[in-house]
């Protein structure tokens, strides 16, 4: 009976872990989404703007900018593809992953095209009257306004 209840508090205790952490070796959520990103986007640079020098070698041309990415992170290849393979595995963190890389490309785009406000000082585009020879006023352009003050 000792041993019973034993078993079933080991099992309790296994299955009341952290499910979402990940084991030594493999990539943290924040890591394995910045590295992913980077790799994604090499991936798109390689097949939409390489592909048309026919000089160039795709597959080599995208190693090249993966080994970089890699230097840039520090993690090596063996533990990106690790880590890639256990994310796979393991859909609830994958999701968590691709979710948060989707919301960043969704901010970035949004971003991208929020409309640019230009705030510059009013009297420069002020417009000043003259008096006319007839008597009426008429506006004119004061290049002294618009000056390069340096």
């Amino acid at each position: 009976m000792k041993y019973l209840i034993f078993i079933v508090g080991f099992f309790f205790i296994i299955g009341c872990n952290d499910k979402t952490g990940t084991p030594s070796g493999i990539l943290g959520k924040q890591k394995m989404q910045s590295v992913m990103w980077d790799i994604i986007r090499a991936e798109v640079f390689t097949e939409q703007f390489m592909k048309k020098d026919s000089l160039k070698n795709i597959s080599m041309e995208n190693l090249k900018l993966q080994n970089a990415i890699f230097s840039i992170h520090k993690v090596t290849r063996s533990q990106y593809y690790e880590s890639y393979d256990y994310y796979v595995s393991h859909t609830d963190l994958i999701r968590l992953v691709l979710d948060s890389m989707s919301t960043k490309a969704d901010r970035d785009r949004f971003e991208l095209y929020k409309p640019i406000e230009i705030k510059l000082p009013i009297e420069k585009f002020s417009m000043l009257k003259r008096p006319d020879i007839a008597g009426q006023f008429k506006y004119f352009f004061n290049p002294f306004l618009y000056g390069d003050k340096k």
